[in-house]
């Protein structure tokens, strides 16, 4: 008798909640919709769309949530938890047991989805945000495949608009529960500036994104300078030659505010302006890890949430579920996803494997930082903009745990046998020349560092950044440059190696050896 109870009162624990852990609590459908109008796509037959909001809550004094900026000053609900939500969209087989039984987590790039435009074809191309059409499918390469398609909301400060996915994370507060205030360096160039003369801009310089509002409207407090060139000398604007608000024709229309500049001559394109101003009230932007930590894990391990609702993607009578998943982060969300696994994020708060294989496609050697107080995981710096942002140079750069020369930081990316995965990382031209690429196989002295044997390194040659068009033209259209575009196509690329990825993570089938420049090689050479 005595030992029936004690397996009763065991298997009563095993079944109760962890409300200290920190996790998906809710996963709530708002629709369910046909996708491409119904078209079956080989023998995985139809797709159908979902979209609803995911809730979490996180312990922030458990070691894997603690190295988030400013956690300890997010506010907790009454079991001490950091609460925040964010939106989802999963693409699935209407019959899940016909799929791969393989989720595929594209993360967004600035809020704007990114999977059918990189390996589908799409007509409508990257950042399609309301896939519903047939033609929005494009050859339905994916589908084809059976992947189950997920991303979510992670990007704090995203503003609405455009069917742009983000969370809602909480603002961080002094303990007395002031608001926290410190100075914020913004840079403006032609990458803002819409068009000559324009008079006000956003502070952080974009109206798709949310600025940090000043703590201080006089601008005696702030600092706005401008200069012709990159390393060009910094000339102070008066402070009565500018404010803080909108003044869409001038310094007769002004209406002060916290969020926007007005420059009262009005901004030259060719110009670059740098504006430090005091900031408050940062989010906590980290926790956008944790939205992709905790949605992947909970769509791969769970069968309900907290409050019965099922895990579309769970195991039934008829479906294994989710036996293997993967992340794609493409340009800003490679750096994205540099971080995400830096930080640790790939393993859960039950200390499992989040994703089995990552694939971060052209960050460079950059981070995104956006584990930083008042982050600003829009802007990133290249040699030719805001070359002195963070992003370009704080160590560690490479992969392998290495002591860098520079700094004297030893560190690496990959560090965590129990759950790493297996790394794909490729890179266009672009990425070794604006964004040191070559970093990720040398040190700050040139001399070559290794690849650990989990991670591939690929050189897409003779391609741009932005080459994700599914219908090139000759000559590419010029767009922003002054120069034609590269009308090489990376998507027959993506697909092959996407390939190659699955039989590594899935059968254990070695992909091509690294094909990256390297100094051993005489591949990687000096500039001059």
């Amino acid at each position: 008798m005595l030992k029936n109870c004690v397996l009763i009162a065991a298997f009563v624990v095993l079944l109760a909640p962890w409300p200290s852990e920190a996790r998906l609590v809710r996963l709530v459908v708002e629709h369910t919709r046909v996708f491409a109008e119904g078209m079956s796509f080989g023998s995985v037959g139809p797709y159908e769309r979902l979209d609803g909001i995911a809730y979490f809550e996180i312990d922030p004094d458990d070691p894997l949530n603690a190295i988030l900026v400013n956690i300890e000053k997010a506010p907790r609900n009454s079991n001490g938890l950091v609460e925040f939500r964010a939106p989802f969209f999963i693409l699935k087989p209407q019959d899940i047991t016909k799929g791969n039984q393989k989720l595929f987590y594209v993360i967004n790039n600035r809020g704007n989805k990114q999977a059918l435009g990189y390996f589908n074809f799409s007509p409508s191309g990257p950042g399609i945000n309301n896939p519903l059409t047939a033609a929005d499918a494009g050859d339905g390469f994916l589908m084809r495949q059976g992947y189950t398609v997920v991303d979510a909301g992670w990007q704090g400060d995203v503003a609405a608009g455009n069917n742009r996915l983000f969370p809602t994370l909480p603002v961080a507060t002094q303990p007395d529960g002031n608001p926290i205030v410190a100075p914020v360096r913004i840079e403006y160039s032609d990458r803002t500036i819409p068009t000559e003369g324009t008079f006000t801009l956003g502070l952080e310089g974009s109206p798709n994104f949310v600025s940090y509002g000043t703590a201080d409207t006089d601008t005696t407090s702030a600092t706005l300078t401008v200069r012709e060139t990159l390393d060009g000398p910094k000339t102070l604007i008066l402070p009565t030659k500018w404010a803080f608000g909108t003044c869409p024709t001038g310094a007769d229309s002004l209406v002060p505010d916290e969020t926007n500049i007005c420059l009262f001559d009005g901004f030259r394109a060719e110009a670059i302006y740098e504006l430090i101003y005091l900031a408050k009230n940062p989010l906590v932007m980290g926790l956008g890890y944790a939205v992709t930590r905790d949605l992947g894990s909970f769509l791969r391990n769970q069968t309900t949430d907290d409050a019965g609702n099922p895990n579309p993607l769970a195991p039934d009578a008829t479906s294994a579920g989710i036996k293997r998943a993967y992340s794609f982060g493409g340009s800003s969300t490679g750096m994205y996803s540099r971080d995400f696994l830096y930080l640790g994020f790939n393993e859960d708060e039950s200390h499992r494997r989040v994703f089995d294989a990552m694939w971060i496609h052209k960050p460079g050697t950059h981070r995104l930082f956006a584990n930083v107080e008042f982050a600003d995981p829009n802007t990133y710096s290249r040699q030719d903009d805001r070359q002195n942002f963070l992003s370009t140079s704080y160590p560690p750069l490479t992969f392998s745990v290495t002591t860098d020369p520079i700094s004297g930081v030893r560190d690496g990316l990959v560090k965590r046998p129990a759950t790493d995965p297996l790394i794909f990382q490729s890179d266009t031209e672009n990425e070794f020349w604006v964004m040191k690429a070559s970093l990720n196989v040398t040190n700050g002295l040139g001399q070559p560092v290794p690849v650990p044997a989990n991670v591939r390194l690929y050189f897409l040659s003779s391609f741009q950044h932005g080459g994700n068009s599914p219908a090139p033209t000759f000559p590419a259209p010029a767009g922003i440059c002054q120069n034609p575009g590269n009308p090489n196509h990376h998507g027959p690329t993506v697909r092959a190696l996407l390939t190659a990825l699955d039989d590594w993570a899935d059968r254990g089938i070695p992909p091509p050896p690294s094909n990256y420049p390297t100094v051993s090689a005489a591949t990687l050479v000096p500039l001059a």
